[in-house]
Order: C-alpha cells, then structure tokens, then sequence
C-alpha cells in the first residue's frame, strides 16, 4: 500500500508538528479540554482540525484521488466500522462514544495515508520531550514566582472544581497534590501513559543519528514521569529500563553498566536521605506505594474495575453491555481493555489487543521480552479510561496495519 506524502520541506514538517501539538491539546483527557477550553469547544475544534488536514491532503493529492477512495486502507475503514458500530445497532444503544471510538480508528488510518509509524513516533517523542521538560520547570520553579506573588498567571478550575494555574504549554495546581506533575492532562495517571507510549516509542521506534539524542530524550522523559508520582508510571518504567538494558544489550558495555550503578546508588541515597528527613519527597513516595496496599480509594477502584468489568463481559461476550451501563458500573471505572471488552464485545476489544501486541511485539526479540513490553504497555492504559482519546488508538492501528494484517509498503507516492 502506497503512501501519499506531503512534501519532504521544513515548512510541511513544522505544520504537521504543530497540527500535532494541537491534536494533544484537544484530546479529550488533556486539561484544556477538560478545563481550559471547555470540552464541546474543543471537541468541535478537533473536528475542524482534522477536517482541515484532510481537505489540505487531498488538495496536494487532487490528482490522485481515484487511488486514494480505491486504495485498501477504505476496505479496512469500512471493516472496523463494522467492527465499532455493530454492537451498538445491536443493543439498540444509542450512544456518542461508539462514534467517538470510530473516529479515533479513522484518524489512524488517515495518517497512514502520508506518514509512517516511525516517522511519525519521532514528531511524538519529540514533541512529548519538550512538553515534558517544560512541565517539570512549570511544576517545580514557574510556580515559585506564582506562589510567592512576583507574577501572576491565568488560573481555572477542572470538572472537580480544583483551581490550576495555566502556564499555557503546562498546568499546575494550585493547593491539590501541588508536588505531582499534570503537564497538559487531566491528571498525572493519564500523564504517564503519554510519557510511557514516548519512551516505549524512543527506544524501539525512533532512529535518531546521533546517540546522545536518544539518551537525553529518555532522560527527560524519565525525570518528567519520576514528577508525576504515578504509582502504575514509575513500575512501567523502571520494568522497561530493565527490558531495554538487557534486550539492547547495554550491559555489555562498560560505561553504560557504570552509568546504570551511578544512576541506583543515587536514588538510593536520594529515598534514604528523604526517609530520615521526612520530607516532601518522602511523604509522596510513601502515598504512591504504602498508600496503595493499605486499602487507599485508588486501588480498591481499580480492583474492582477490573471485577466488574470481567462480570460484564461474560454476560454478553459477543456485543457487550449498554455502554451506559458499563461507564457508570462504578464511580471510578478505570480499566481500558476490558472497558472495551464490557461495552463493545469480543471483537473490537480484540482489535484493540490486536493493535498493542503487533506495535511492541517483534520476531527478532526473545518471547520474554515481547510479553513483558506487551505487559508495561497494558499496564500503562489499564489504570485509567482511555477508550475514545486519539492517541490511544493511534500508534497501535497504524502498527497493526503496517506490521499485521494490513501490512504497508514502503513505497512512497
């Protein structure tokens, strides 16, 4: 399957990096659509921005679109139309969302027209490194200066009526959890997915040509996911760095192995000087992990998402239950993969596995290493409701036609 690229210029690639850049900042679980914006306002801006970039990809293409409405990529559309609306004509329930799900899948399958999976990881990575450092200066300094009172800073609430300070490519808040980093999402365990999906994407997608790139990418990603003091986000990335040491086969080099004792001796000493003195640092690595086997409201939601969620499915496997009543099955329903599996059926929460397994699973790594990424990323969007945000449909549809049953040529148009 072709791909029908936009010219190879630095102007086009700044477009498409801030069309990107703005797609983040109108996903549904950023902060500016969840308190900014206003969620209708962004939503409908979303659709303009996407209406726009379609309509300039076929004015650059108007030549060729007969290739385009005949190429394979519309019998796959129309195959996970089937797949996302079935249920829902079915059941009978007439719900946005399936539509909301249908049009993440089409977004996906848009942007392979003119991009591929690799190309399109580094405008993420990228992009996700500078928000994210960008973060940790608003989080941890720019707000001193808010605080203190040398300036101000627009401020406004969230759906919980939590009061945030808007530093425009980054929000803060107020007095809530004011030591943990939102960046532009709706809150930290959203966050570390994004931070997650980057670093994954870094080290398994993203040829950079110079080495020191790569490393100081994962850097700020890792010192930026450390800041959000996400329970779920510090184990995926520390299973990961262990995955990445041994699969890359860092080990057998002599300065990477005496960076990496470097790097745990330092946290170490870091933890053992916050324990005695008890301080911020302490008291919020004590929250994330003693808080979470001691009967805390966020892990009794999440056990219980995945409980109710598994019952759900069973009784109607094939469709799913109203979507209705699996969104509401508790007050804090927080788990992706059976959320689609409770409310869509077997076969689009088959095509979502589908997509996660073939962006991380590769012949040439050893069967542990594909099932422990595979694990990290589960883990990843499992301990929140992602279903109908963009990105979390994005990089697993295009891997799954790239590298599965749609597989794309390297043939450029």
């Amino acid at each position: 399957m072709k791909q029908y690229s936009f010219p190879d210029s630095k102007p086009w690639k700044i477009a498409f990096g801030l069309f990107l850049t703005a797609m983040l900042f109108l996903a549904r679980d950023s902060m500016f659509t969840m308190g900014v914006i206003g969620f209708y306002k962004a939503q409908f801006l979303m659709l303009g921005l996407m209406g726009g970039a379609l309509a300039v990809f076929l004015v650059v293409h108007r030549r060729r679109w007969k290739e385009i409405l005949t190429d394979r990529r519309i019998a796959v559309a129309l195959i996970m139309t089937a797949v996302i609306l079935l249920p829902m004509l079915v059941k009978r329930d007439w719900q946005l969302m399936y539509f909301s799900v249908l049009l993440c899948l089409y977004f996906a399958v848009f942007m392979s027209y003119f991009i591929s999976l690799k190309d399109l990881a580094k405008y993420y990575v990228a992009i996700l490194t500078v928000l994210g450092a960008y973060s940790v200066l608003a989080a941890y300094v720019l707000r001193l200066g808010v605080d203190g009172g040398l300036y101000a800073v627009p401020v406004f609430y969230n759906a919980n009526d939590i009061r945030f300070y808007n530093f425009f490519l980054s929000v803060v808040p107020d007095t809530y959890v004011k030591y943990r980093n939102f960046g532009i999402f709706r809150e930290p365990g959203v966050y570390q997915f994004f931070l997650i999906t980057a670093l994954y994407l870094n080290n398994y997608a993203v040829s950079w040509h110079r080495p020191w790139k790569l490393w100081v990418v994962n850097g700020i990603l890792a010192l930026t996911m450390v800041s959000t003091f996400a329970t779920g986000g510090m184990a995926e990335m520390a299973l990961l760095a262990v995955v990445v040491f041994f699969d890359k086969k860092y080990y057998r080099d002599r300065r990477l192995r005496t960076a990496a004792l470097i790097l745990a001796a330092l946290a170490v000493g870091v933890l053992a000087v916050s324990a005695i003195l008890e301080n911020q640092l302490y008291l919020q690595l004590y929250d994330m992990v003693i808080g979470k086997f001691q009967g805390g409201e966020s892990g009794t939601d999440r056990i219980f998402s995945v409980l109710v969620n598994l019952q759900t499915f069973l009784k109607n496997p094939l469709f799913g239950e109203d979507l209705a009543t699996v969104l509401h099955a508790g007050e804090n329903n927080t788990s992706s993969t059976l959320i689609l599996l409770a409310g869509f059926g077997i076969l689009a929460g088959a095509l979502h596995v589908a997509g996660w397994v073939a962006l991380v699973w590769k012949k040439e790594q050893g069967i542990l290493t594909n099932l422990a990424l595979a694990g990290i990323v589960f883990l990843s969007f499992n301990t929140q409701n992602l279903i109908a945000d963009v990105f979390f449909w994005l990089f697993p549809t295009m891997a799954l036609m790239e590298r599965g049953a749609f597989p794309l040529g390297k043939k450029r148009g």
